[in-house]
């Protein structure tokens, strides 16, 4: 079966973050917006049909899920990463940021010390220090090739130095594109249990990894793994939904998962919208063809982005992306402070980007990209970045 990714569609006038609020995020019209990690791709039909459907019935009560749409979840999961959660372990949230803040107020006490591992996705921090507890930024290291790793030694005196209680793993990691290998997921297994430190597994990109990478949940290393983690994910990047507000808390251990309904409760947070549901049991069940496909189309972006730089821009360093959509390109080569990079992006290529010390400190001089596009934009935004950038 052929899906068509090649359409471009003129999403303005929707209310859209990514194309219909230029003037309040202080960017111009003329901008190409290649930022926020939201698909110009339109849903799959099963989900367009489900909600059409829904609509077509009027109601749009109190709706609550039932084992059957735990079930679904996963079913999805096991079927696409090997791995069987139990359903009764699996929560609802309207997102997975959402849902990682609940989570850091549920397992954690004011003035506790929660560690993310930086560049990373920018609501990581601000959720843990908007929650009243400290924040500990552990920072990857790379290669000369932008291949990025932790160094364990580090982690491991920053774990013990701050007494952290828990330490959100991105995995696949936003912005640099590591897919984990099961290795190293059990060096951050075995020094987090060791030192009593809960994982929080944000796991949201996991159905985009490329050539012979491979997803490993990290629940399913080991049993004690299971226990002593909470698993977050979504159909929202998979499926472009996020607006559709429904995500997934998986959580084994029972005492985790009451603490964390608790904290979702008493902030009011008690029914899930009736369209998310609707989409996300469309989602899990009928479309794993079309994810085949988008997976496809998007490596093939993704190939032809690295090699137009590498030809075109070489200049410029693209990390070669193992997962995520989300192309991490290093520009210091250029040797640009940041506020000058800023009107190279803006005013010269005509881009708006997600700058890369949004991410971390760590992350100045590099941009990241959103590749998950038809590919005549991602055309149009090469040309009008070799345009701009010295030759």
């Amino acid at each position: 079966m052929r899906f068509d990714f090649d359409t471009v569609y003129d999403r303005r006038g929707t209310n859209s973050l990514k194309w219909d609020f230029f003037k309040e995020r202080h960017h111009r019209e003329d901008e190409l917006p290649l930022w926020v990690a939201d698909m110009d791709f339109k849903a799959p039909e099963p989900i367009l049909k489900v909600l059409h459907d829904t609509a077509d019935r009027g109601f749009f009560g109190y709706t609550a899920e039932k084992y059957e749409d735990k079930r679904i979840v996963t079913d999805w999961l096991k079927r696409r990463h090997g791995y069987e959660y139990d359903p009764d372990d699996v929560l609802f949230a309207p997102g997975v940021v959402f849902a990682l803040t609940m989570a850091v107020r549920a397992y954690t006490e004011p003035d506790d010390a929660v560690m993310i591992s930086e560049p990373v996705y920018y609501p990581f921090g601000s959720l843990v220090t908007d929650s009243g507890r400290r924040l500990v930024r552990n920072v990857l290291i790379h290669d000369e090739k932008g291949h990025y790793g932790i160094d364990f030694e580090v982690f491991e005196e920053q774990i013990i130095k701050n007494d952290v209680k828990a330490y959100i793993l991105c995995s696949p990691h936003n912005p640099v594109g590591r897919v984990w290998t099961y290795d190293e997921l059990k060096r951050i297994g075995d020094i987090c249990l060791s030192h009593g430190v809960l994982v929080l597994s944000d796991e949201i990109h996991a159905d985009f990894v490329y050539e012979d990478n491979k997803h490993i949940p990290f629940a399913s290393i080991s049993p004690e793994y299971e226990e002593h983690s909470v698993t977050f994910t979504s159909p929202s990047k998979t499926f472009n939904t996020a607006g559709l507000q429904i995500a997934e808390i998986i959580a084994h251990d029972r005492d985790k998962r009451l603490s964390v309904k608790r904290v979702m409760n008493r902030l009011g947070y008690m029914e899930i919208p009736v369209m998310g549901l609707a989409a996300m049991r469309a989602a899990y069940t009928g479309c794993d063809e079309w994810v085949d496909a988008l997976v496809s189309y998007i490596y093939d972006n993704i190939a032809f982005m690295e090699k137009y730089l590498s030809d075109n821009i070489p200049v410029l360093h693209m990390t070669h992306p193992e997962g995520t959509y989300l192309p991490w390109v290093d520009f210091s080569a250029l040797g640009l402070s940041v506020q000058e990079l800023e009107r190279l992006v803006r005013d010269k290529a005509k881009l708006w980007l997600d700058a890369g010390y949004i991410f971390g400190e760590s992350g100045s001089g590099y941009q990241r990209f959103n590749a998950a596009c038809p590919r005549e934009l991602l055309v149009r935004a090469m040309e009008q970045l070799r345009q701009a950038v010295p030759s």
